[in-house]
């Protein structure tokens, strides 16, 4: 059975995007909440940069951060989303189903909110200050915080999915522009 790695590929890459935009829309349903004058988003210090990328220094933002996490359920939401996004591509591909399981393991490795959660907590410090982060685990403690918790990943999936068939929809047009660059272009 002969596979061409451009699907592959390419539901690695949508894979990817959608737990990224998941990750970052999450934060998006939040309120809007000034921060204080005085309060700004922490710096990488030396010594945090000496501990590797890996490792995320324990100070009170990112506890904040991490309780944070732990309120929007990014663990389970991160591999629900990652569930999804293999159902949706093995879907759209079906020659792809032999390779379920390599695949899902593979972006369970690499996408997992365990191999995601310092970049996450890294990113959420240098976006958010600490009160900021606060009021969104305040939100995200509310009903409708749950709620949007719970409907995340099937928009972020859904979204996924409307932004593909838009571009399989209209691949023609793309590749004829590609093709009437292309022309203009090749020397005469």
């Amino acid at each position: 059975m002969k596979v061409c790695l451009r699907p592959a590929v390419r539901f690695y890459l949508t894979s990817a995007f959608a737990v990224g935009l998941f990750c970052s829309t999450a934060a998006v349903h939040a309120q809007d909440t000034p921060a204080p004058a005085t309060e700004a988003p922490a710096a990488d210090s030396p010594a945090a940069e000496e501990k590797g990328e890996a490792e995320v220094e324990k100070d009170s933002h990112t506890v904040a951060v991490e309780a944070l996490l732990d309120s929007m359920n990014m663990k389970e939401t991160t591999q629900q989303t990652v569930d999804q996004m293999l159902q949706m591509q093995i879907q759209q591909q079906p020659q792809m189903a032999a390779f379920q399981d390599v695949m899902k393991a593979f972006l369970h490795k690499h996408l997992s909110f365990e191999s995601l959660k310092p970049d996450l907590i890294k990113l959420y410090k240098s976006e958010f200050t600490e009160s900021e982060i606060k009021a969104l685990t305040d939100f995200y403690n509310t009903p409708v915080g749950k709620k949007a918790i719970e409907k995340l990943p099937t928009l972020s999936a859904a979204g996924a999915q409307i932004g593909m068939q838009r571009v399989q929809a209209n691949m023609g047009e793309l590749q004829t522009a590609i093709l009437k660059r292309q022309s203009e272009l090749q020397p005469k």
